[in-house]
């Protein structure tokens, strides 16, 4: 169990670090309950995929209001999971784990708000660490993958960005794009 929060924690501080690698330096606006985005069209407005200037302030909004309980545990292939709460005060992200009978192995899934301006899509692939860009879903998306079980589907709708990643032992990686997809797409739905 402890290897495996271990490295959720270390590709979620692996996104985070490749995402701000590209960083404006433009402050963040923040609302409230801390939640961070880009700055507003007043202050400079965000460039999107294509450079083009991305129209519209940020949503504020809370992680774990943006899917239930029920849809993490279909994501994970049934498992009953915890509702979901933030994996450390203050978070801009929201964490739905499983129980698995062994003790040793946890399937999750984590929702995170991020900062327009930490939404890279043009960045390079670099050795382990593959950017694939994702047509149809939101106004731009792309996965961040270092393999072996370890995705994360980010995602730009106006200002308000987002990731989806599916930690469950056993699956392709192409499962876990799947279930990201899946969970972006009902997300979308809800902003």
């Amino acid at each position: 169990m402890r290897r495996t929060l271990i490295m959720l924690v270390f590709v979620i501080g692996l996104v985070a670090a490749c995402s701000s690698s590209g960083s404006t330096g433009a402050p963040a606006a923040t609302g409230p309950a801390g939640a961070t985005g880009a700055p507003s069209a007043g202050t400079g407005a965000a460039q999107g995929a294509t450079n083009a200037p991305i129209s519209g302030t940020p949503k504020t909004l809370d992680a774990c209001s943006l899917i239930t309980a029920a849809e993490a545990s279909t994501a994970i292939g049934g498992e009953p999971v915890d509702p979901g709460a933030p994996p450390e005060p203050d978070a801009n992200s929201c964490l739905f784990s499983s129980h698995p009978a062994t003790g040793i192995d946890i399937n999750s899934v984590e929702i995170s708000i991020t900062g327009a301006g930490a939404f890279k899509p043009d960045q390079k692939s670099i050795p382990g660490l593959t950017i694939t860009p994702v047509s149809g879903v939101g106004d731009a998306a792309y996965y961040i993958s270092i393999g072996a079980g370890f995705e994360v589907l980010n995602v730009r709708k106006g200002q308000t960005t987002f990731s989806t990643s599916v930690l469950l032992k056993g699956a392709s990686d192409s499962q876990l794009m799947d279930a990201e997809k899946t969970l972006a797409m009902l997300i979308l739905g809800r902003i």
